[in-house]
């Protein structure tokens, strides 16, 4: 599982919706990394799929 250290690291490299959703939830003021209308490069969503990545889930292995 991805710790919310991770996550906040992550979140802090973007400047998007879902990062900056993932700062807000977890308190964090939001920086202005790009200005508005700003052409991003492709890799800067690199890593992206790993966030949502399902390597486990905090139920396997529970017994009823």
């Amino acid at each position: 599982m991805v710790s919310i250290d991770h996550m906040i690291r992550a979140a802090l490299r973007k400047d998007n919706l879902i990062s900056n959703a993932m700062l807000r939830a977890c308190g964090i003021p939001v920086p202005r990394l790009f200005r508005a209308g700003t052409i991003v490069r492709v890799d800067e969503y690199d890593g992206l799929m790993e966030c949502f990545a399902n390597h486990g889930s905090p139920m396997d292995g529970r017994h009823a």
